[in-house]
């Protein structure tokens, strides 16, 4: 990107110089040469042998810059779509978890055309499930590869293998994340990397974990090992139950009813511990619904907290949360995820609404989130 950029800048910086030197011999090739493709070829020819008029050495610096451009460009494709071999890969790992592909499809993505193969990423992403399911076309297109040698993923969805390996097979991505079926982005952090969903999943079955089937992924600060099964990360997960009704946030009231329930599978992930209270109280902005829970762990004398923030759209809410975090980093814990809740938005159309969109009401409510009714 940074290559196609800089040729970009230079090709224009050596343009408008010709277009000035050209302007002051003819104000009338001035204007065609700024304005018509192609005319400074004229004014190359016709300024040739003029020392005060010449643009042969603004012509080698435009050809120059669009060189770099061009070949800044063609590798960025190249990373984007993957080698023909990277994409042979991929669609037998789509047939492998079953998704169906029509025969332009499977064309299109082992096209030579990077134009083609982008359009059918583009395709099979529209196409994913509004349940948050992760599509590899997707991730091909968003990753950054950080790991030395990333492997192709190529065993079966039920395979459990060591957290070591499954570390090492994940893919860091940085910057943007989009997913299109849900209609939300959310801005990573400069200091954060994330993993998709379907590398979150195979960490959790490496721990005998049970399948999440709301996760979105996993974010990671960059100084943390992902390799460490003790490093704390971010759950990022999509709740796609519907909207969600505002409630009055009554935190005595919210702790009362919370200590009570003892719904096994709670909405939010939460710590294997007894909630004592609340380290910050519920809170909701009319976007933005966060609080932290202060946990005593099972069969222990040590307090976590778990952090939660979900930031609300019309069809459900995106989550972070952060769990059996040291009491004593409860401040880092809380302002991680109110930074990424606060960096998350939602497309035209898809964002929380003051009125529940016909037929998509959520059979909960905000206040019952943060007690884990059932």
């Amino acid at each position: 990107m940074k290559l196609m950029m800089i040729g970009y800048l230079i090709s224009l910086l050596f343009g408008l110089l010709a277009v000035v030197r050209v302007w002051r011999a003819s104000v009338l090739d001035g204007v065609l040469t700024l304005l018509v493709p192609f005319y400074f070829l004229v004014a190359l020819i016709k300024y040739w042998s003029d020392p005060d008029h010449s643009i042969r050495i603004h012509a080698l610096g435009m050809l120059a810059g669009s060189t770099m451009a061009i070949y800044g460009a063609s590798h960025i494709a190249k990373d984007v779509i993957g080698t023909r071999e990277d994409r042979q890969a991929l669609v037998q790992s789509l047939h492998k978890e079953g998704v169906k592909l029509t025969p332009q499809q499977e064309q299109g993505l082992l096209s030579d055309d990077p134009n083609v193969v982008l359009a059918t990423m583009q395709s099979l992403d529209a196409e994913g499930s509004d349940d948050g399911s992760e599509s590899p076309a997707t991730v091909q297109r968003d990753a950054e590869f950080e790991n030395p040698a990333p492997v192709p993923v190529q065993e079966r969805p039920a395979e459990t293998i060591s957290y070591a390996e499954a570390a090492r097979r994940a893919v860091f991505n940085r910057g943007r994340y989009t997913r299109e079926a849900i209609g939300v982005t959310i801005d990573v952090p400069a200091k954060f990397r994330l993993i998709n969903a379907a590398d979150a999943r195979r960490m959790d079955r490496s721990r005998g974990r049970p399948e999440d089937n709301r996760v979105l992924g996993w974010i990671i600060h960059e100084k943390l090992a992902l390799t460490d099964p003790d490093a704390w990360h971010v759950n990022m997960r999509w709740l796609s139950d519907g909207w969600i009704a505002a409630a009055p946030l009554d935190a005595v009231a919210l702790l009362d009813d919370a200590q009570r329930n003892k719904t096994p599978n709670p909405r939010v992930v939460v710590s294997n511990g007894d909630l004592l209270g609340y380290a910050a109280a519920p809170q909701f902005d009319g976007q933005v619904l966060d609080w932290t829970e202060e946990r005593l762990l099972v069969n222990s004398d040590d307090r976590v907290v778990d952090c939660h923030a979900l930031h609300l759209g019309r069809r459900g809410a995106l989550e972070f949360s952060i769990v059996g975090m040291p009491s004593a980093s409860a401040a880092l814990c809380q302002s991680t995820v109110r930074l990424l809740a606060a960096r998350t938005s939602f497309m035209p159309g898809k964002e929380y609404a003051e009125a529940p969109p016909e037929g998509l009401r959520a059979p909960y409510t905000v206040a019952a989130l943060t007690t884990h009714a059932p």
